[in-house]
């Protein structure tokens, strides 16, 4: 019977070995990076391939770093005189993925609310008459304002920004 009893046990921890190690594998797709953290702490950053973690402690963030188009908050408006709803997106991709990640994380907004907030700015400043005559410009200009003002701190390279303003009436 002590026989059964070991059998057992032996097959328990290879049982309990195999997954752990099955947990602690992770897969960082191309184009993305992981971002580790062990007990809530940044430790590095992960390349794309297979990495390894530890179960219960380790936490992998992927980070892609691909172009990726985000709408502009539905909600977004603009008043200078006249009311304007402010439709569109923007395009941008990670440039560094860590201090990305930090950032969003100390921030706690989504990006395309502080994006959108900075745009309505940058719309103030030209003018919401110089947006609706001449847009194809008033992008261009939001879109090297956005680059200037937020890629630093964001770890963001801006490469579209599309809007339109409409016009809302007194009712809206």
């Amino acid at each position: 019977m002590e026989g059964v009893f070991y059998i057992a046990v032996i097959v328990a921890v290879t049982m309990s070995g195999l997954l752990f190690m099955l947990t602690s594998i992770r897969r960082i797709p191309e184009g993305h990076r992981g971002v580790l953290f062990r007990m809530g702490r940044l430790v590095k950053e992960l390349p794309p391939g297979t990495a390894w973690v530890v179960p219960l402690f380790d936490s992998v963030m992927l980070v892609n770093l691909s172009e990726q188009t985000f709408a502009l908050p539905p909600d977004l408006t603009i008043s200078n005189g006249e009311k304007f709803r402010v439709e569109g997106s923007f395009t941008c991709k990670i440039i560094q993925p860590i201090p990305a990640v930090m950032v969003a994380m100390q921030a706690r907004q989504d990006i395309a609310d502080v994006v959108g907030n900075k745009l309505v700015d940058e719309i103030k400043l030209m003018g919401s008459s110089t947006a609706i005559e001449r847009p194809a410009q008033a992008q261009e200009w939001a879109l090297d304002a956005l680059n200037q003002k937020m890629s630093a701190a964001w770890q963001l390279k801006f490469t579209k920004v599309e809007f339109r303003l409409t016009h809302l009436s007194s009712t809206d």
